[in-house]
């Protein structure tokens, strides 16, 4: 060290230099000539083989001391023999020396990396953290991907509270899986007031993951898969009224929506004029990209949880219907959240008066699942739920119930209430929602096994599960595309059910630039598994988001990065708008993605519309003619059904036209009359008392015909 830097140090103004070895010496200057730091406080010792003597380890944690070439000299490597059933089952830490206040601004600094990981492991994966010794309250908590050669993390944080020496911890999570790391360099430094935050350097190594490559090999197998299971033929063929083909006829096939859920958690205050109506916020869910593409799914963030229906935390019930029929009538899928979310803070308060009382407990989740699925304006019309919520992680209920007389592990409660739910609900469609699945990263994650056996108890007591929630809130540790694929494929071939992604969104540690890179390889990545059957946001704008860190827009609607991937790759790239002509058998075909379409065909002057959906592949004749060429309506060319019906009656009429269809009772009385030139209709009995009904057709030629109904 030549005398210039020596002095350097010298004058550096409060960092303690008595004890500093070498390591704390360098890092001093370090700090002072990259980001003009000087001054503070260190918060661990100034020394690295002080601080190696003065940590602890705990759970299957070996430690062994090594000497390494880097600006430190001390390694510590922490073998983590086998994955735990939580990430904390395995940790090592630090306690602080001196005090820090409310407020203070701290610098945190650690070098990690990973000597080696299961067999097929592409990086070690840790929780660094700095939390309350007592409240483990965090100031700060990351997952980190450390790779084969040393990263350093640099991590300010702003302390939430006052701590006195030993009351402070800094440390790992290590039991995410077998591995080995490799740690060195650990230092805190105060530089209480005298900075500001955002001037604290920081580095996460969160720039990166595995298959980022634009060439990586996930992609090219990706794009395989969607375009197998995505896509699906379709065959036109255009005649006249008398079954001739129309060669050169012109056809827009022209997409409205896709078969896949792409949508986002919404708030029903903010939509159809209810008490928080929000405009704005109301515009974008129906149109993303300025075309008027929108959601096809949404789901209720928070309006029909089970305290907050009977509370009303977020709007009456009748302002959650209201918003609810105002998706239904733009075509919007609606997904109810949640049954029963089994902690006292997520039921009602006589649920925890009551803990000790398995009957009361019994009796009130009944009543509950009957007056939410049976209420007019819920019953029919949400028919997707997640049943049970974060039943792997909030076990309050199970505990209460656990050896009770039927209850011995209290998990007993969850297929009862999924049969209870298909019982007041036949159509229910129940999903067991959980987190910590994908954003583990690994089929061995102790959350996600935990997932697994709870769901196949469910399976076992004879109950039927319809789909597997995941919800994807991705942190700070960007999971590579093989390892999703790797757990959609374990639990795909598990389970064999659906799987629907339920509440996406990212850290707000990521830049935008970096969540919108990994949004799109996320949802290529779940676009691309036959399994999945859906994508939904925890909230789509800043301004309602649990984080205020939506994926698509910032507070003042302006659009994020992430926007711009999300509709391109939605309402462009996985997308069909073509124009086309038939042959000279009046034939064409298409390969498209799966959804509904309008299709408008033309030829000379005559042009017809039809709504087609495509779901798989499909055959369909298009019918050209004159108004004399029109067959006559009658009682062999019509079909109606199922007859009896019970809720929606399927009307396909024989050729293309203007239709009139009119529903009477017995008695001849109007109920409904709608022209439309739809051939195949759908109509709504569910509001109809049981009993006779009369369905007059007319066409436009003032031809009609009158059909007998019965509704059950």
């Amino acid at each position: 060290m030549n005398l210039k830097l020596l002095l350097s140090f010298l004058l550096l103004s409060n960092i303690i230099l008595a004890q500093n070895d070498t390591y704390h010496d360098t890092l001093t200057s370090q700090l002072q000539s990259i980001y003009g730091l000087t001054g503070g406080t260190w918060i661990l010792t100034p020394n690295e083989s002080t601080n190696a003597t003065n940590a602890i380890s705990y759970g299957q944690t070996t430690t062994q001391t090594t000497t390494v070439g880097q600006d430190f000299s001390i390694g510590i490597n922490l073998n983590i023999a086998n994955t735990g059933a939580n990430p904390w089952d395995a940790g090592y830490s630090n306690s602080n020396i001196n005090s820090i206040q409310n407020g203070d601004k701290v610098l945190a600094i650690i070098w990690i990396k990973t000597i080696s990981t299961p067999i097929g492991g592409q990086s070690g994966k840790v929780n660094v953290f700095v939390e309350d010794a007592v409240t483990y309250n965090k100031e700060f908590f990351i997952t980190a991907t450390p790779t084969f050669q040393w990263q350093q993390y640099l991590i300010p944080f702003e302390a939430s509270g006052s701590y006195t020496p030993g009351s402070l911890n800094f440390g790992l999570h290590l039991a995410y899986q077998q591995q080995v790391i490799e740690i060195g360099g650990l230092a805190m430094v105060n530089f209480g007031n005298s900075v500001s935050l955002s001037s604290l350097p920081q580095d996460l190594n969160i720039d990166n993951y595995a298959g980022i490559e634009p060439n990586a090999p996930w992609r090219i197998a990706a794009a395989n898969r969607i375009e197998q299971h995505r896509k699906a033929n379709m065959q036109l063929q255009v005649q006249d009224g008398q079954g001739s083909p129309i060669p050169n006829a012109t056809v827009h096939v022209e997409m409205l929506r896709h078969d896949f859920a792409f949508g986002s958690a919404v708030t029903p205050l903010r939509l159809a004029n209810n008490s928080n109506f929000d405009q704005t916020y109301q515009n974008h869910i129906t149109n993303l990209d300025g075309n008027g593409h929108g959601f096809n799914w949404i789901v209720t963030e928070n309006a029909l949880k089970w305290r907050a229906w009977e509370q009303n935390w977020s709007g009456t019930p009748a302002e959650t219907v209201n918003a609810i029929q105002w998706l239904l009538n733009k075509e919007i899928q609606v997904r109810g959240h949640v049954l029963v979310w089994p902690a006292w803070g997520f039921m009602p308060p006589d649920m925890q008066t009551n803990q000790n009382n398995p009957t009361f407990l019994k009796n009130r989740i009944d009543g509950h699942l009957n007056a939410i699925l049976n209420y007019s304006g819920i019953k029919n019309k949400v028919t997707e739920w997640d049943v049970l919520n974060e039943i792997a992680h909030v076990r309050e209920l199970e505990y209460a119930l656990q050896g009770a007389a039927g209850y011995p592990t209290g998990r007993e409660i969850y297929p009862q209430i999924f049969n209870q739910a298909k019982l007041e609900s036949p159509s229910l469609v129940g999903y067991l929602n959980d987190y910590n699945i994908l954003n583990n990263g690994s089929v061995t994650g102790g959350d996600y096994v935990l997932y697994k056996s709870m769901l196949q108890e469910i399976v076992n007591a004879g109950s039927t599960v319809d789909g597997l929630g995941f919800q994807a809130h991705m942190g700070s540790s960007l999971v590579p595309p093989d390892s999703l694929y790797a757990i959609l494929e374990d639990a795909y071939q598990t389970f064999n059910l659906p799987i629907k992604i339920t509440e996406y969104d990212q850290s707000d540690i990521l830049s935008d630039t970096m969540a919108a890179k990994y949004t799109g390889d996320f949802l290529t990545m779940i676009f691309s598994h036959p399994s999945t059957n859906g994508f939904l946001m925890w909230g789509f704008w800043d301004g309602a988001h649990w984080h205020s860190n939506a994926p698509l827009y910032d507070i003042n609607w302006n659009p994020k990065p992430t926007h711009a991937v999300f509709t391109d790759l939605i309402f462009n790239q996985w997308w069909t708008d073509s124009t086309l002509t038939t042959d000279a058998n009046g034939h064409l075909d298409l390969r498209g993605f799966k959804g509904d379409y309008r299709i408008t065909t033309t030829h000379n002057s005559e042009t017809v519309t039809a709504n087609l959906n495509m779901t798989d592949d499909i055959n369909q004749t298009i019918l050209l003619f004159s108004v004399e060429t029109k067959p006559v309506l009658t009682d062999t060319n019509i079909k109606v059904f199922p007859n009896p019906v019970i809720d929606y009656l399927s009307l396909e009429l024989p050729f293309q036209g203007t239709w009139t269809v009119t529903i009477m009772d017995i008695n001849g009385k109007l109920l409904s009359c709608k022209t439309s030139t739809d051939f195949v209709q759908f109509l709504d009995f569910q509001s109809y008392a049981s009993g006779t009904y009369l369905i007059q057709i007319q066409d436009e030629n003032g031809g009609s015909l009158v059909k007998k109904i019965v509704k059950q």
